[in-house]
């Protein structure tokens, strides 16, 4: 007993340490994370993975649209972080906006909900995200009951911030993590013949739909956006069907630029085959948000209709 309470003290004492470096540092992963959980009220919400993270600015959407806008993307990440990245915000406010960017294969395999361990610190803290990072392991619940456990494969990224700065993104950023340079390999490259289409996962789908599903309850303005990658085109996948689907039901509008010549043949605007550089990121920006402003528009102008036949009876 001895013992246990003594490893007990050691787990609280170290996880108090690790929660104040989480909720103390200058910036990086876990100053985001918390700030998606705990802080965010911007109009304008992104959400995604790698590709939501890097290839969406928030200071253009902000100044196109004139609404506040934050960048929730993560790289590495899938359905599973945003459900619960979507719990977290829609446990204290409504967003007006959404953009959700969907790989064009995101929907076709194993939701991956170890990724979404990288929200355990919050696990305690924050009982809407429970249900989702209880599906990492069946005795996921029991291991979170330690502090230690909870940062697990986390100390680098909590304590990096504090000696290397910016690496994330700087917080004026937004969310956004802007990667410089010029991809200077395969220059060349043909473009990648469409692959044959993939089932869809029933559960990535199921996912999926809750995602939809209470966007929709809240009155959210959804939009779906398929990012590129250079030489790869992709003008119809399983994903990519079922996110029709899912538009012309609901009304949602979906742009689709994975097989946008624009982009995919396109090397300078790209960091890497999957990212955008900081140039092709603002492109990509300025030509979605002037896709997406008017639908915001027609929405703002019919709420000030409503409300004002609303004032009238």
């Amino acid at each position: 007993m001895l013992v246990l309470a003594l490893f007990a003290g050691l787990d609280r004492l170290g996880g108090l340490l690790l929660d104040y470096l989480r909720d103390h540092a200058p910036d990086g992963r876990y100053q985001k994370a918390k700030y998606t959980l705990e802080e965010c009220t911007e109009d304008v919400v992104v959400i995604g993975s790698s590709r939501g993270e890097i290839n969406y600015v928030p200071r253009i959407i902000e100044d196109s649209l004139g609404m506040s806008c934050w960048n929730a993307g993560r790289g590495g990440q899938g359905m599973p972080f945003f459900r619960a990245v979507q719990e977290g915000i829609l446990a204290r406010y409504t967003p007006k906006v959404v953009i959700l960017n969907i790989d064009d294969n995101d929907l076709e395999g194993v939701p991956a909900y170890e990724h979404a361990g990288f929200l355990r610190p919050f696990y305690n803290t924050h009982p809407e995200i429970r249900p989702v990072l209880n599906k990492i392991s069946k005795f996921e619940w029991l291991l979170l009951q330690s502090r230690l456990y909870a940062y697990n494969s986390s100390y680098y990224y909590l304590i990096r911030p504090y000696f290397i700065g910016g690496l994330d993104g700087k917080t004026s950023d937004k969310g956004w993590k802007p990667r410089p340079g010029t991809m200077d390999y395969l220059l060349d490259k043909p473009l990648e013949q469409e692959p044959p289409k993939v089932p869809l996962n029933p559960e990535a789908k199921a996912q999926f739909d809750v995602v939809v599903s209470k966007f929709r309850e809240r009155g959210v303005q959804l939009y779906f956006v398929v990012s590129p990658n250079y030489g790869r085109s992709i003008a119809s996948s399983s994903a990519i069907d079922y996110l029709k689907k899912t538009s012309e039901a609901f009304g949602f509008p979906l742009f689709v630029y994975s097989s946008d010549t624009s982009y995919i043949t396109h090397p300078e605007l790209y960091v890497d085959p999957e990212h955008l550089n900081i140039d092709g990121a603002q492109k990509f920006t300025k030509d979605l948000i002037g896709k997406i402003k008017p639908y915001v528009q027609s929405s703002i102008q019919h709420t000030s209709h409503d409300e004002k036949v609303y004032k009238v009876y």
